[in-house]
């Protein structure tokens, strides 16, 4: 994700690899995570912009070290 300078990430492979999750798991991860991702009337690729998902992982990553 540091190296992208698109606006936007197209396809659930290329979301899932931006934030270290497999791409079979996206609608879980949209529907129950909250992860920043959308289809265009709902249907078509994912769509993401990459400071949302950088703002999503820094939210995990505080999630989960508060919980130890």
């Amino acid at each position: 994700m540091e190296g992208n300078t698109g606006i936007c990430l197209k396809g659930a492979r290329a979301i899932c690899e931006a934030v270290g999750e497999n791409p079979k798991h996206i609608v879980r991860l949209v529907s129950r995570m909250g992860l920043p991702a959308w289809k265009r009337d709902g249907s078509g690729s994912w769509r993401a912009l990459p400071d949302d998902l950088k703002s999503w992982m820094l939210a995990q990553r505080n999630t989960h070290l508060g919980a130890q």
